[in-house]
């Protein structure tokens, strides 16, 4: 049985770059959402866009001004 719950996988890369970190932002049934980097300490927030800025905020203190979090992308089944 599969749980109801929305879970996105983020990455961590410079522009133009090769991946750096991965982690994921996933609801929280009473806080919003949450997200994890791994060595960063999960943050909170509202929305999923709240936090996936939070975390490249905290990316960009570790990693550099270069970096970037987004969504990872799908890859579908044909």
């Amino acid at each position: 049985m599969m749980n109801d719950y929305i879970e996105e996988e983020i990455i961590v890369h410079p522009i133009h770059g090769m991946q750096l970190s991965e982690g994921y932002i996933r609801k929280d049934n009473s806080k919003g959402f949450l997200g994890c980097l791994p060595g960063l300490m999960p943050l909170a927030g509202k929305t999923m866009e709240e936090v996936r800025l939070r975390l490249e905020h905290e990316a960009k203190e570790y990693y550099g001004d270069d970096v970037v979090v987004e969504i990872a992308p799908r890859a579908l089944a044909i």
